[in-house]
């Protein structure tokens, strides 16, 4: 196990990029095998991983297979699948309630919530702008978050909204509105620093109004003269992302550290480095987010 300094964040990583595709996309039939996936993260410098239990696996197998490397189960992640996706709303809340249950098998008492996305979804094609919202539509899918965030309530984890590009739960109105709709004793909130930034949010703002609702948060950083330049031409979601959105913590123009302070020196949540495109070959990637990780410092007060 890699110790983890008295007083530092607990911090770990989604190694989706090793399942990134040269079309701006993730293919999670490419990368390494899960056995080799976790050794290559613990080698990094992780102590942590994202929960994902892998097909066919029992949640005992994984966390021990897990602990066989020298890591421990950080927060997963639910998308939830919607009538255009082909998923019922029955079938979505039972797939729901058997992910939930695994990752309360693992230990876990969070985990991250959000809707699906799909390759030729509208708001894919025009990312970050809110694209084609619709009140109905709106009603709809927080209705299936609400019943979903019950189910993982009941099943003792705590559901955090994950906002995402690409979905209907995309920009700083429509979070704001699904926090306010939802008690936060049912739905926590589990932000992405990268994906808010996109959207046009002010992340500082939103880690200040619903702080005490954060126990995890993705840590994401990005090239602002790519966005605002994809951005002023209507790129979409994946040419956005080919063109070097993404960049390893630290080294793009985010001011991760203020966003952090956002969150107050109480902080005891996770940080979940996550470069969903790297800019470096994806071992060296993983291994310069945790660097920039194990250096972090917490605040003394908190950003106003």
């Amino acid at each position: 196990m890699i110790a983890t300094p008295a007083g530092a964040y607990k911090f770990a990583l989604n190694p989706i990029h090793w399942f990134a595709t040269r079309d701006g996309w993730l293919d999670p039939t490419i990368g390494p095998d899960p056995m080799e996936l976790m050794r290559l993260v613990a080698a990094a410098g992780f102590p942590a991983i994202h929960a994902q239990i892998p097909q066919g696996w029992s949640p005992s197998q994984y966390k021990q297979a897990l602990s066989d490397n020298g890591l421990v189960p950080a927060p997963g992640y639910l998308a939830l699948g919607l009538e255009e996706h082909g998923i019922s709303e029955t079938e979505a809340l039972e797939i729901t309630r058997r992910l939930a249950g695994d990752h309360a098998a693992l230990g876990m008492t969070d985990m991250f919530l959000s809707t699906r996305m799909a390759k030729e979804a509208p708001r894919v094609l025009h990312p970050a702008i809110g694209y084609e919202f619709d009140e109905k539509r709106f009603e709809t899918v927080l209705s299936l978050i609400d019943k979903a965030s019950a189910i993982i309530r009941q099943e003792g984890l705590l559901a955090a909204l994950h906002p995402h590009i690409g979905t209907w739960i995309e920009t700083e109105k429509e979070t704001r509105a699904v926090l306010d709709a939802i008690p936060a004793t049912q739905l926590g909130f589990g932000p992405d620093t990268g994906h808010l930034t996109w959207a046009g949010a002010d992340v500082i703002s939103l880690l200040n109004d619903y702080r005490e609702r954060i126990h995890a948060v993705h840590i994401k950083d990005c090239l602002l003269d790519v966005l605002d330049l994809n951005k002023k031409a209507g790129s979409s979601y994946r040419d956005t992302v080919i063109d070097g959105l993404w960049i390893e913590p630290g080294r793009g123009n985010l001011d991760l550290t203020a966003m952090l302070a956002a969150l107050g020196p109480d902080f005891d949540g996770w940080l979940i480095a996550e470069v969903d495109y790297p800019a470096l070959p994806a071992f060296e990637c993983a291994e310069e987010s945790a660097r920039w990780l194990r250096a972090l410092s917490r605040p003394a007060a908190v950003s106003a």
